[in-house]
């Protein structure tokens, strides 16, 4: 065949060929895209939904709508929605298997996506997976209409209505409507976000951001280039509330051993500006001066961690805590917590302390902590050191010096500490001199000596902790005290005569079981023995020791109350002698009471502290168990006396019932129903009209303030004179203690106290005989 044939046949063929190529290109690459994005999705465990896919020939792909989502993992959900999509492929890359980029140019007009994680450990896809992911990173890139909602654990993050442009030639952009960021340590959310970015080398650049007022983002640049290695980065570069924040965070996941590198610093930032923006409730002011912080490893694998930390806070002052100085150094390495110093300087406070730690491996090794340290502290304002921490300033007060030195390791504690202190007060309780010493040993901590003195009053003792697992102690008290009421809550007011009340109490202490025994010296009186037993272990609630067992018995032979100082306000009793010997045991919840208790000639004030209109009272009460018997009881008003008995049911002093009755009539003369009841008022009258009280019921818990009073009426039957005792009863709350403007008076009425008349003396006959 000649050449010129052959060059003719060859260029038709070239033709033919290349108008087929034409023909079908399109329909090549749009079914080749659909299926490889089927097939890596399938690779990597997600369900893919293309809607359409045009190619058209030289110019970009299409993609309609195109839904991913994971098949099986419900630890981990992952829902990803975009809507016209169009990218450019580099077929050069692609077919070549070049290095580069494959995508040109990808445009994305909406993005809705929710990515779900419960289990840190459960990886999203697979190593080759996030090489592909690499691999597909474009030259330029837009994203507009974002919705993603970000969930890791506790951890959220949403971003709503985000945009995004970014390219290697020229400056892009960033916005968002909304990004809200909430942890359990962290929670805000930033409005109206805008900003420009640059795209070069796998590296993302958004800068020029207004987070909030006071905190801008000068750069953050977001590290890919390594994305196909597992590995991202990102360093930020802030301007927050007057000073500097610099930071550079890298994770890698590639191993089975994922490893976060983070590095910052901090210098001159405004306490007072950020809790401002950050909206706290209360007033913060002071400087964070400089800190730096550093870290590697993972949460999840303690023994990998090393962390430092190192910060100053100048100026401190929230609510009424201030300082003037803070710095606190510490580093992690190999599961040990070095702590290279806390120092707070407080005007003339100072407190230094330092040491080293192991850092526990689950949560009950933080209660028996392995550490070894110094502290040291010269504090000549309490009240103000105290406030720091939270306590009430005018509760503490002195100056008190602390030195010592302390060992945990291996379990095994030792180590000694020496506090001095002079004009104290704790807890608004002066004290002259404090001096205690305490050693730490391998199983107990001991306090080798406590002494402390108030005025004439003093307080000695010694005795040791078990530090192991029972926290059983052991030891002895012994206080000498020169007025007990100094001790006592008494209410303001009280009555001006408070003649002193001298005691002497000594406490021992073996394996947490307390046996007290002491002598209370009552004025003009004789004096008031009591003894105490009862276990009282490391922790014990009120409700525990309501059911633990104790013995209780108090001795007072005479008390003469005309001497004794008033505890009430307004007093009670102005005379009278008060006598009894009373023992309990069992538990304060069902208790077992035997003795008695008896009161001659009580004179009560006036209004008998507002509660009763009574002027005199006498009285016996005999226990025997769980039950006592009134046996008497004779009180008496200015017009009339009434002589009563009862008996007293305290099975469970969660319900004591005391029920009062006797020969002398008691008539109800409140007419109607009335509310909380906080006075009792005995009226004389001279009928019998109203109806008669056949009983008073009193019926409450013994520590508890919802008593009830009961009047407990007679009937009379209407075809005989003869009384029915179980008669209807009516019941008003007590409130004592309430509010008056929402109380009432129960009004009871008694037969007037018969008048005396003289009557003429027989003449003594004896006498006129004798005479």
């Amino acid at each position: 065949m000649p050449l010129k044939s052959r060059f003719l046949f060859a260029s038709l063929f070239l033709l033919l060929a290349a108008l087929l190529a034409l023909w079908f290109t399109p329909f090549a690459v749009s079914h080749g895209v659909r299926w490889w994005i089927w097939w890596r999705a399938r690779q990597e465990g997600f369900i893919v939904n293309i809607e359409k896919i045009d190619a058209p020939f030289m110019r970009a792909v299409a993609i309609r709508q195109l839904r991913l989502r994971n098949a099986h993992d419900d630890t981990l959900r992952i829902d990803l929605t975009i809507t016209d999509v169009t990218f450019d492929l580099d077929f050069k890359h692609i077919l070549l298997h070049r290095r580069g980029r494959a995508i040109r140019n990808l445009s994305i007009r909406e993005l809705h996506g929710e990515l779900r994680r419960s289990n840190p450990t459960v990886r999203a896809i697979s190593p080759r997976g996030w090489a592909t992911l690499h691999r597909m990173l474009p030259e330029e890139l837009t994203v507009g209409g974002s919705e993603v909602r970000i969930e890791n654990g506790p951890t959220l993050v949403l971003l709503r209505n985000g945009f995004l442009s970014a390219n290697q030639t020229e400056a892009g952009r960033f916005s968002a409507a909304e990004v809200m960021i909430a942890s359990p340590w962290f929670h805000q959310t930033f409005s109206q976000l805008r900003g420009a970015t640059h795209w070069e080398a796998d590296h993302l650049t958004i800068a020029g951001l207004t987070l909030t007022h006071g905190l801008d983002l000068q750069s953050a640049t977001a590290d890919l280039s390594r994305l196909g290695n597992q590995r991202v980065g990102l360093q930020f570069d802030t301007d927050a509330f007057g000073g500097k924040i610099r930071g550079n965070i890298s994770h890698e996941w590639r191993s089975q051993h994922s490893n976060w590198k983070i590095a910052g610093g901090a210098t001159d930032i405004s306490l007072e500006q950020t809790s401002e923006a950050f909206g706290f409730a209360d007033r913060v002011s002071g400087l964070l001066h400089a800190g730096n912080f550093t870290f590697r490893g993972n949460l999840a694998e303690p023994d990998l961690v090393t962390a430092s930390l190192w910060s100053e806070l100048t100026g401190l002052t929230w609510r009424n805590r201030t300082a003037e100085a803070i710095m606190l150094g510490a580093a992690l390495y190999n599961r040990r917590i070095q702590l290279q110093q806390l120092y707070i300087k407080q005007q003339a406070n100072q407190f230094t302390l330092s040491g080293e730690a192991t850092f526990p491996s689950s949560m009950s090794g933080w209660l028996s902590p392995d550490f070894r340290g110094n502290v040291s502290a010269s504090i000549d304002q309490l009240g103000d050191f105290a406030a720091l921490f939270g306590a009430s300033a005018g509760d503490f007060a002195g100056k008190i010096t602390i030195d010592g030195a302390m060992d945990t390791r291996d379990r095994k504690f030792g180590g000694h500490l020496m506090v001095e202190g002079a004009s104290l007060t704790f807890f608004k309780t002066a004290i002259d001199n404090l001096s205690a010493k305490l050693n730490l040993k391998a199983t107990d901590m001991e306090i080798e000596q406590l002494a402390m003195t108030r005025k004439n009053d003093s307080l000695s003792g010694q005795g040791k902790i078990d530090l192991s697992h029972g926290h059983n102690y052991s030891g002895t008290l012994e206080a000498r005290l020169n007025n007990l009421i100094d001790y006592l809550s008494i209410p303001s007011g009280a009555a001006e005569k408070r003649n002193p009340i001298p005691a002497d109490v000594q406490v021992t202490i073996d394996s947490s079981k307390w046996d007290v025994r002491g002598v209370i010296h009552m004025p003009n009186s004789s004096p008031m023995s009591f003894t105490a037993n009862f276990p009282l272990p490391i922790g014990t609630d009120w409700n525990v020791f309501r059911i633990s067992p104790l013995n209780i018995t108090l001795n007072f032979p005479s008390v003469f109350l005309a001497k004794a100082p008033q505890l009430f306000h307004p007093q009670i009793f102005n005379d009278g002698i008060l006598s009894g010997n009373i023992s309990l045991s069992e538990t304060l919840q069902h208790p077992h009471i035997g003795g008695d208790i008896q009161l001659m000639n009580g004179k009560l004030s006036g209004n008998a502290g507002g509660s009763v209109n009574l002027t005199e009272a006498s009285g016996r009460i005999v226990f025997g168990g769980n039950r006592a018997s009134i046996e008497f009881l004779n009180v008496a008003t200015k017009n009339t006396d009434l002589s009563l008995g009862g008996e007293i049911d305290f099975q469970d002093t969660n319900n004591v019932m005391v029920r009062i009755d006797g020969p002398t009539p008691i008539f109800d003369l409140t007419a109607h129903q009335i509310g909380c009841m906080n006075k009792i008022e005995l009226a004389s009258v001279p009928f019998t009209l109203a109806p008669t009280v056949a009983e008073l019921q009193f019926c409450g818990a013994l520590f508890q303030s919802n008593w009830t009073i009961g009047l407990k009426e007679r009937t009379i039957a209407e075809s005989s004179d003869i009384s029915d005792p179980d008669g209807v009863t009516r019941e008003f709350p007590l409130c004592f203690s309430g509010n008056p403007l929402e109380s009432a008076t129960l009004l009871l009425g008694s037969l007037p106290r018969p008048e005396a008349h003289p009557t003429a003396t027989p003449p003594n006959k004896g006498t006129k005989a004798r005479r």
